[in-house]
């Protein structure tokens, strides 16, 4: 008889609840409580490049396993142009019905053209759900 395997632990794909981008992100010592400063969804500016200040935050649920998570930062042109990113510290989940946050304050991203900028969220490299900016430029008058 061979040696006896230890199970493999697979992990679930995660169920998105929300994703939202914000100025920062404040994560409250003690009590874990998360406050979003300043969510928004356009960024208007008089020139580019400019460089932003941007907290991710993610609700996840439906999770059992170790997890990895990637963010990806695009901006959605033609070829789809990555401009940033970050991974984080491997997390296990052993409750499938608690709520996972996913709370980040992101390097400065350099936008550098009006447009869409997509954040992508992959649990274990696999895509489970993105959020999206617009970046506008407007005239000083």
């Amino acid at each position: 008889m061979g040696q006896a395997q230890e199970p493999t632990v697979t992990s679930d794909v995660p169920s998105v609840l929300s994703i939202l981008i914000c100025d920062y992100v404040i994560l409250e010592a003690g009590t874990n409580k998360k406050t979003l400063v300043g969510v928004f969804d356009s960024v208007n500016t008089t020139q580019l490049p400019v460089f932003q200040r941007l907290g991710f935050y993610a609700r996840l649920t439906d999770m059992l396993g170790k997890y990895r998570f990637k963010i990806r930062i695009v901006v959605l042109d033609e070829e789809e142009q990555l401009v940033g990113g970050l991974e984080t510290n491997e997390i296990e989940a052993t409750d499938r019905l608690a709520i996972m946050e996913l709370a980040l304050n992101l390097p400065p991203l350099p936008l550098t053209k009006t447009g869409r900028y997509e954040f992508q969220l992959f649990a274990n490299d696999i895509y489970v759900g993105r959020a999206a900016i617009s970046v506008n430029q407007r005239e000083v008058r």
